[in-house]
C-alpha cells in the first residue's frame, strides 16, 4: 500500500485503457504483487499507486497517485542532466526484465497496458527520494488511436527510450499471443537442453567415444549491392503522398467529415474577465442604489419602511389606511426590480390547468407553489452509477434538462420524481443535444409516459433582464446528502421524494457563451444537482435553465441558458411550449400583521349577562421543565 501522496492529474475517462473488465488502473495490486513475486519489490514499487475520481457534472475526473518511497517527487524532466541520467540507468534496469513477461500468458497483457503512459506536459516519469515512480501508467492521450502502429510510436517517445521494443506493449490476448510466438524458445534454454542431452548420452554409453565435432558451416554468399531507384520509380509514391495529405487537409478542415463546424470557446478567459468586468459593475451600480436607499428610506408610524422611491422594500406601494383593498393578505402590484424580492409564498401567479381546454387559472396560487409543482429532479443511471439533477415540465408530459445530466444513460434507465408526481417516474428521451464544450449546447429533451402536469411558460424578453428579481429551484447535491427522503430513495423506497431547494438573487448580466447560444448570469447561488433547473422570474416564467458554474477566487459566476434557445430548442424537437414576451408586473400579497405586535383584548360581559361561563384562559408562559422520571 501506497502511503506518500504524490501528485494530482486530471484526466478524460475515455484515456484509461481497459484490462479484465475494468480500467488497467484499478488492477494496480494485481501488477503491484506480479511485479514484487517476478521480478523485485522495486520493480513493483515503481507504478505509483491510483486513487480515481471519475468526476461529475461540475468537475472533470481526476487521480490522486501515491508512492511507497518517502519525500518531495519532481519530474525527472526537472533534475539536472547528471542526475537525469544517474535516474534514466535506473529505470532502465529495472525495466529490463519486464520485458520477458510480455509474453506471458497470466500478466502479460496487464504488463502490457501498465507500460503505456498518458504523455503529459511535465513528464510521467517522476522522482522521489531518487527513485524513479511512474504516474498516468494504463493511460494513453486524449483521443489518441488504440492501434498497435499508433501506439508504438507514442511508447518510443515514452518509456521506449529506458525499455526498446520492436511494437507497443500487447493489450490484447492476440497481440500477447504473437509476441510469444515470435520470441520462440530462448537460445540460452536450447543450448542447455542440447547439453543435458550430451552429459545423458555419455553417462548411458560409458566408455563410448566422445561425439564428433559438428561440420564447419560454409560461409554463405555475399548478397549483391542493393540498387539504387531511379528519380521515376520515386513518382507513383510522390503522387500518392501528395493524394493522402490533401484529403487528410481537407478532412481536417471545420465542418467536413471529421469535425461539426467550430464553435466559440465556451466562455474563455478573457471573455471571463470581461464578464466579471460587466457583474462588478452592475454590483456597483446595485451597492451605490442600496446605499441610496438606505440613506433615504423612512419608517412610518405603522412600521411600514418607504425607500426613497415611494414604495416598501418588497417593491409594494405603501397600504391606505383603511382601505380594505389594502388589508393584510390582500393582492397587490410590485415593482419588478425591489430592494429585497418579496417571499415566494405570498408572491401570487397564475396557474394554468393542463387539463382544462380554457386554461382556467387558479388566482390563489402562490410562486412558490407554482414551482415546487412543476420542478423534478432527474435521476440517470449510466455506466458509471447513478447521477442526479434537475429538470422542468415545459408541457403535460415534457421535461427539459440538461444533456450532461443524462449523457451516458440509457433511455430506460432515466427517471423523475416530485411532489406532484408522488414517485419515481420512467421517462422517454425524445432528444439531446450537446456537451457544451465542441457544440455549444446542452439540452435534453424527455417524456413522462402517463402524466398530465402542470407546466411553466417560457419567457421571450423584449428587453434587458438586469436587476430583475429571479429564482433558482433545483436539487443540489450539497442539500441532498442530509436528506433523509432522498436516503429513503436511494435504499429502494421509489416514494420518497426529495425537498426542492430554492434560492433568491437578481440578474447580473447576459452573455454569449458560444456562437448560438446565450447565458443569463445571475446571483442566486446554485451548485452541482442544480444542472437542468428553471430559473424563474417573479411572474413564475422560466427565463433560463441552470447549467454551470464558473468558480472565482472571491464569487461564483451562476449561468443558466436563456430561455430563447430553450425554446429553439423545444421547437427543433417538434414541441410547443408556451411562450410569452410581455414584461413582469408581480402581485404580491400584502404582509399580515406580525404576532407579536397583536395584544389581544377580552371582550367584558355583555350588559345584563349573567355572571359566570367559561373562565378566560391565562397567557402560555413557555414550556414546562421536563418531568424527572
Amino acid at each position: 500500500m501506497a502511503d506518500h501522496f504524490l501528485t494530482k492529474s486530471q484526466i478524460d475517462l475515455s484515456q484509461c485503457l481497459p484490462w479484465g473488465g475494468g480500467l488497467a488502473l484499478e488492477a494496480h495490486g494485481a501488477l503491484r504483487a506480479a511485479l514484487a513475486a517476478r521480478i523485485s519489490q522495486r520493480a513493483a514499487d515503481l507504478f505509483a499507486e491510483p486513487l480515481i475520481n471519475r468526476g461529475n457534472d461540475a468537475a472533470p475526473a481526476s487521480i490522486s497517485w501515491y508512492s511507497a518511497h518517502a519525500g518531495e517527487g519532481r519530474p525527472l524532466s526537472e533534475l539536472d542532466e547528471a542526475e537525469q541520467a544517474r535516474v534514466a540507468a535506473q529505470l532502465s534496469d529495472l525495466l529490463r526484465p519486464v520485458r520477458e513477461l510480455l509474453a506471458d500468458s497470466e500478466d502479460g497483457t496487464l504488463i502490457g497496458a501498465a507500460l503505456h503512459l498518458a504523455g503529459s506536459a511535465r513528464g510521467d516519469v517522476w522522482v522521489v527520494d531518487g527513485q524513479p515512480v511512474l504516474i498516468n501508467w494504463g493511460m494513453l492521450p486524449a483521443g489518441a488511436e488504440r492501434s498497435q502502429a499508433s501506439r508504438s510510436a507514442h511508447y518510443n517517445r515514452t518509456l521506449g527510450r529506458f525499455l526498446p521494443l520492436s511494437k507497443a506493449p500487447p493489450l490484447t490476448e492476440d497481440e500477447r499471443r504473437q509476441r510469444a510466438d515470435a520470441a520462440g524458445p530462448s537460445p540460452l534454454a536450447g543450448a542447455a537442453v542440447g547439453a543435458g542431452a550430451g552429459i545423458g548420452a555419455a553417462a548411458a554409453g560409458g566408455d563410448a567415444p566422445p561425439p564428433e565435432p559438428p561440420a564447419p558451416v560454409p560461409p554463405p554468399d555475399e548478397a549483391p549491392p542493393p540498387r539504387r531507384l531511379r528519380a521515376w520509380e520515386w513518382a507513383p509514391l510522390l503522387v500518392l503522398l501528395l493524394l493522402v495529405g490533401g484529403a487528410v487537409i481537407w478532412l481536417l478542415i471545420p465542418g467536413n467529415r471529421l469535425f461539426p463546424p467550430r464553435m466559440a470557446a465556451v466562455v474563455e478567459d478573457a471573455r471571463a474577465a470581461e464578464i466579471a468586468a460587466e457583474i462588478n459593475a452592475a454590483l456597483e451600480a446595485r451597492r451605490a442604489a442600496l446605499q441610496a436607499a438606505l440613506d433615504g428610506a423612512q419608517c412610518r408610524a405603522d412600521g411600514t419602511l418607504i425607500m426613497p422611491g415611494g414604495r416598501t422594500i418588497e417593491g409594494l406601494l405603501p397600504p391606505v389606511p383603511g382601505s380594505p383593498a389594502d388589508r393584510p393578505g390582500q393582492r397587490a402590484e410590485a415593482d419588478p426590480t425591489p430592494v429585497l424580492p418579496p417571499d415566494p409564498a405570498r408572491v401570487q401567479v397564475p396557474d394554468l390547468d393542463p387539463g382544462d381546454p380554457g386554461s382556467t387559472a387558479v388566482a390563489d396560487a402562490s410562486l412558490l407553489e407554482v414551482i415546487e409543482s412543476r420542478t423534478v429532479m432527474v435521476v440517470a443511471r449510466g455506466p458509471d452509477g447513478v447521477a442526479t439533477g434537475s429538470g422542468f415540465f415545459v408541457a403535460p408530459d415534457l421535461v427539459m434538462t440538461n444533456f450532461h445530466v443524462v449523457s451516458g444513460a440509457a433511455s430506460h434507465s432515466i427517471f423523475v420524481t416530485n411532489r406532484s408526481l408522488g414517485t419515481l417516474r420512467p421517462t422517454q428521451l425524445l432528444r439531446a443535444d450537446g456537451p457544451f464544450e465542441p457544440t455549444g449546447s446542452d439540452f435534453a429533451l424527455l417524456r413522462v409516459p402517463g402524466v398530465s402536469a402542470r407546466h411553466f411558460t417560457l419567457l421571450r424578453p423584449a428587453g434587458s433582464l438586469k436587476l430583475q428579481s429571479v429564482i433558482a429551484a433545483g436539487y443540489p447535491g450539497d442539500v441532498l446528502a442530509t436528506d433523509t427522503a432522498f436516503a429513503a430513495l436511494t435504499s429502494g423506497d421509489i416514494s420518497a421524494v426529495p425537498d426542492l431547494t430554492v434560492t433568491d438573487g437578481t440578474v447580473n448580466t447576459e452573455q454569449a457563451v458560444s456562437a448560438a447560444i446565450r447565458a443569463v448570469v445571475h446571483s442566486a447561488p446554485i451548485s452541482q444537482g442544480n444542472s437542468g433547473g428553471p430559473l424563474v422570474d417573479m411572474c413564475g416564467r422560466v427565463v433560463g435553465m441552470n447549467t454551470f458554474v464558473r468558480q472565482g477566487a472571491l464569487r461564483n459566476l451562476n449561468f443558466a441558458l436563456s430561455a430563447p434557445d430553450v425554446i429553439g430548442f423545444l421547437r427543433a424537437a417538434g414541441a410547443s411550449p408556451s411562450i410569452t414576451g410581455t414584461d413582469c408586473r408581480p402581485e404580491v400579497l400584502r404582509p399580515g400583521v406580525p404576532a407579536e405586535q397583536v395584544t389581544p383584548v377580552e371582550a367584558g360581559p355583555e350588559p345584563g349577562a349573567a355572571p359566570g361561563g367559561d373562565a378566560p384562559r391565562l397567557p402560555d408562559f413557555g414550556a414546562l421543565p421536563p418531568r424527572a422520571d
